[in-house]
């Protein structure tokens, strides 16, 4: 008898037990259900213990399959450990209170956001021309030296932009012409609250955003990355590979300025606004200077070396 005095029978439930059991899995929940049902001692000691095994039990197949390469019953084993390992995390993840599917989504969008190329970005499209970026522009660096030291002067149409600048420093190390880093990030990024204020093209309009996006808070921000980018570069030798800006400087920058629209920009766009920063940089300091070419829309940066002009200095 099914029913009895409206419940379920112990038969009944058996067969319905077995039934759900027997179902294939499709989704992230379903077999995070098996789990918690599978697991029967439920502890974080165990877990993570059962976890840092199977890395190990995993590790020992991987070492055994560079000895025999002909192993044809090795898809099957990695499989099986695979499947250890998986039960294991999410035994863990469970007894934290998070679902595999809310691990699987928030993975996906941060891998989105780290490995993808990412478009142009125009953070500034909605508001008047006077407060926009230029899409394209042309800066001058010129160095001059002085009795103890070297300072440069930044220009665009003949226009000075900023203050002189010095290496502020003990050693030349070329930090004068660091306002090419900012110069790529607008070109890459499509943002540089830096270049903003040398451009004069702040959103002053929206004062929240002028406030936020264009104020002393991010532009402090943004000379904090270029800060920690640059007293890297020399062990990082000048940024020259790509593989020489990993995903651990990268995540950090994306911390940093995780609260500021640029977040949209992915990894991708920051390493390449890094590496055209350096190589523009590196360009102006053996040269003494020269014009930069920022093009927004094409997301680049190009250097011009700077010519001889009739009075016989660089120019």
């Amino acid at each position: 008898m099914a029913m009895l005095n409206g419940e379920l029978s112990v038969e009944s439930i058996k067969k319905k037990e077995h039934k759900e059991e027997g179902e294939p899995i499709t989704t992230f929940n379903q077999y995070q259900q098996m789990v918690e049902r599978t697991n029967e001692r439920p502890s974080r000691a165990v877990s993570l213990m059962g976890l840092v095994g199977e890395v190990g039990d995993l590790h020992s197949m991987m070492k055994k399959l560079l000895l025999q390469k002909d192993n044809p019953l090795f898809r099957t084993e990695l499989r099986e450990e695979f499947g250890d390992l998986m039960w294991y995390l999410t035994s863990l993840a469970s007894l934290y209170g998070i679902s595999l599917q809310e691990i699987a989504q928030a993975n996906a969008e941060k891998a989105e956001s780290l490995y993808t190329k990412g478009g142009v970005n125009i953070f500034d499209s909605a508001f008047p021309k006077d407060e926009r970026l230029p899409r394209r522009f042309t800066v001058n660096f010129y160095e001059k030296p002085l009795e103890r030291s070297i300072y440069v002067k930044v220009s665009v149409n003949d226009v000075v932009i900023g203050d002189a600048l010095t290496d502020n420093s003990h050693e030349d190390d070329g930090y004068r012409f660091h306002d090419v880093f900012h110069l790529a990030y607008a070109a890459i990024l499509g943002w540089s609250p830096v270049c903003r204020a040398l451009l004069k093209c702040k959103r002053k309009s929206n004062p929240k955003i002028d406030e936020v996006e264009d104020g002393a808070r991010a532009a402090i921000i943004e000379e904090a990355v270029s800060i920690l980018v640059f007293h890297q570069g020399e062990e990082r030798g000048w940024y020259v590979d790509r593989s020489s800006i990993d995903i651990g400087l990268l995540k950090t920058i994306r911390r940093m300025v995780a609260g500021l629209e640029v977040r949209a920009c992915t990894a991708k766009q920051w390493q390449e606004a890094i590496r055209q920063g350096y190589s523009a940089f590196c360009e102006l300091k053996a040269n003494g200077g020269g014009d930069i070419v920022v093009d927004l829309d094409k997301q680049r940066l190009t250097y011009k070396a700077p010519s001889t002009g009739a009075k016989g200095r660089k120019t």
